[in-house]
């Protein structure tokens, strides 16, 4: 129904008062300059958040903790995008995702030895020794093979002195008749080592009997292969490149 004539004013005015209205709001709303001053606040909350992991950053990378370097990195760079932080955090991240890797393989490479020091009764000197474990590959169902472990073990000992042996404890590794090894260090053309079968008591052992000669050929080797002499059964693979002489000398 139409708006009465006598009702006209009273509709106009409150036309006007919601034009007004909207001025108004429209002058309360921020500033170019209050937006910029809450968007400059943002920022120095978020470096802010930031800053720890920064921190850790920057000190990894100092002491050459590329691993953890990384991993600080690529926090800033996914809770930061567009920070200062992340921009740091970003130069030279291709080259610091490569060292990282090479200190990972390097750790792991560390971690596959396992170092000793034994004290023995009425002697001052520890026992020292050294080992790691072949690797093992895949056993083939199919033909029921077992791959051997076989340990590779420095030993240093107050009463005996030096020895290198194998120590069988799992699977079947000879020697042959004589005891014999070729040994390769890094692909290169195999070593006979003469050998000689023992026991530790409790496994068999077979020993390298040029400990000193192997030991100065594994101190630079990455990889060393060790087969019976007569060449016959399995190949024994060893990734040597974490030997530690240090560790192996002070038992620790």
């Amino acid at each position: 129904m139409p708006p009465k004539r006598d009702d006209a004013p009273m509709i106009r005015h409150a036309i006007s008062t919601a034009g007004l209205l909207a001025l108004v709001l429209t002058a309360c709303g921020p500033s170019e300059e209050q937006r910029q001053a809450a968007a400059e606040a943002a920022a120095r909350a978020r470096e802010a958040r930031l800053a720890p992991t920064l921190a850790v950053y920057r000190e990894a990378k100092a002491r050459q903790d590329w691993v953890l370097a990384l991993a600080s990195a690529e926090v800033l760079l996914a809770d930061g995008p567009g920070s200062a932080a992340a921009a740091e955090a970003s130069e030279g991240l291709e080259a610091l995702r490569e060292a990282a890797a090479a200190q990972r393989e390097a750790q792991r490479l560390r971690a596959l030895w396992a170092y000793t020091s034994t004290p023995v009764e009425g002697r001052p000197v520890p026992q020292k020794a050294a080992s790691i474990r072949n690797q093992r590959p895949e056993d083939d169902a199919a033909s029921f093979a077992v791959p051997p472990t076989v340990q590779l073990v420095l030993r240093n000992d107050p009463r005996w002195g030096q020895s290198v042996y194998l120590v069988i404890e799992e699977g079947l590794f000879d020697c042959g008749r004589p005891c014999a090894f070729r040994i390769g260090f890094d692909g290169a053309a195999p070593r006979r080592f003469a050998g000689e079968a023992s026991s530790t008591g409790t496994r068999p052992a077979l020993f390298i009997k040029d400990d000193a000669g192997f030991i100065r050929a594994l101190e630079g080797a990455a990889r060393v292969s060790i087969q019976a002499a007569d060449g016959r059964g399995p190949v024994l693979e060893f990734e040597t490149g974490g030997y530690d002489p240090v560790r192996y000398r002070t038992g620790g």
